[in-house]
């Protein structure tokens, strides 16, 4: 058994949310997992995708953060950009930020002089 089907079977048998989050993201990101797994692990993933930037930003993450960005919208980046100022993240709030000015822009925003 391959170091990636132990920890899907952890997060398959797991009982507490707060053990399987990290578990699932440790079995998704690995690039080891089969077709199934993956697709389980995304449904999970992104039913939980407030919580999944949490972690991300709080671990410094950014990789990961920018691989599921395809997941997010302007609402969950505003969120995001909210739990990177409480958790003084401040590459994540760049980040997040650029991805804000790149896909949504500043439209609930004045800057005129």
């Amino acid at each position: 058994m391959s170091k990636a089907d132990a920890v899907f079977q952890q997060f398959r048998t797991a009982v507490r949310e707060q053990a399987r989050l990290p578990l699932a993201v440790e079995a998704y990101f690995s690039g080891e997992t089969t077709p199934e797994q993956t697709r389980e692990l995304e449904s999970y993933l992104k039913r939980r995708i407030r919580s999944l930037m949490e972690l991300l930003i709080r671990e410094d993450q950014l990789p990961k953060l920018e691989a599921i960005a395809d997941w997010l919208n302007p609402g969950l980046v505003e969120d995001g950009l909210d739990m990177a100022i409480r958790l003084k993240k401040s590459e994540a709030f760049v980040w997040l930020l650029k991805w804000k000015a790149e896909h949504c822009g500043f439209s609930d925003r004045d800057f005129t002089l």
